[in-house]
């Protein structure tokens, strides 16, 4: 029988018992894909992350990351939370001030910028891969019925569904307010046949309208594709909605923006994301909630 050490772990928030829940495993090198996606579907979390030695040399760490059906490869709440489990745990020491630190994820080598203020970590920021943009919906009135909506409330000036990658491709589904994202009751079945020809698992959706006038948009992801009836906050999608914002001119290039996500289901989860020139960064804070060893 081999025992592997594991945290609990809630991401986006510095709250136990907020943000998103995550599990991250270590020192899962005995175990195989299989073993993985069974122990994610027992963990029965949006996303449950393995940590292993990095297969490049130019890597500091290599993740793998399941949710309860299949396994993932956007670079959010799955990999921040996992690396702010990783540093907690000193099993990378880093400096204080900033420093950067690399994941191999998936087949990608990405940075993550680490900030220590004060011998505690401060932000664990992650870069995400370089934007992809794809088709939007033709079926708006399909789109709607999913989530049990009119028509209308997906009818906003000047935005419209698109699907973004940055890492993980989301269809990115703009709503009129909170009270229309309040609303929604998915159809899973409809909603992952509608995202599946364009690449998505379900859909991430939005409104400007905020509940905390320091953000700038609020989101409720429905993932039925991958298993995930309601993601509490997901970082893979908040980078291509903040990437979306700036280029329609509804947010600012060069700026931390805050997204709302999960107080509909009582895991408020504030996420931060940055678009430059250069790159689109997801950052967060996170609050170890317990921790134990798997037996198998």
């Amino acid at each position: 029988m081999e025992s592997y050490p594991f945290v609990l772990v809630d991401v986006f928030t510095d709250a136990p018992l907020a943000g998103n829940p995550l599990a991250v495993v270590f020192e899962a090198e005995g175990l195989d894909a299989a073993r993985m996606q069974a122990l994610a579907r027992e963990f029965n979390l949006s996303e449950t992350t393995f940590v292993l030695p990095p297969r490049s040399s130019e890597a500091t760490r290599r993740l793998r990351c399941f949710s309860p059906a299949a396994e993932v490869f956007g670079a959010g709440h799955n990999a921040l939370g996992a690396w702010w489990a990783i540093l907690d745990r000193g099993d990378v020491p880093v400096p204080e001030g900033e420093t950067t630190v690399w994941q191999e994820l998936g087949e990608r080598i990405l940075p993550v910028a680490v900030t220590r203020v004060s011998g505690r970590l401060r932000r664990v920021a992650m870069t995400q891969a370089p934007p992809r943009v794809g088709p939007g919906v033709p079926d708006l009135g399909g789109l709607a019925r999913a989530l049990s909506l009119d028509r209308d409330a997906l009818e906003v000036e000047g935005l419209e569904p698109q699907v973004v990658s940055t890492g993980a491709s989301h269809l990115l589904v703009p709503a009129r307010g909170l009270a229309d994202l309040a609303r929604v009751r998915v159809d899973a079945r409809e909603l992952a046949a509608l995202a599946k020809p364009l690449g998505c698992e379900g859909c991430y959706l939005f409104c400007l309208e905020t509940r905390e006038p320091s953000s700038v948009a609020h989101a409720r992801g429905f993932f039925p594709g991958i298993g995930i009836d309601e993601d509490p906050a997901t970082g893979s999608a908040a980078g291509p909605l903040a990437l979306y914002l700036v280029a329609r001119g509804r947010a600012q290039e060069g700026e931390w923006l805050t997204i709302e996500q999960g107080d509909e289901i009582q895991r408020p989860s504030r996420i931060e994301a940055r678009v430059t020139a250069e790159r689109v960064e997801v950052a967060g804070r996170c609050a170890i909630l317990a921790e134990g060893t798997v037996r198998l």
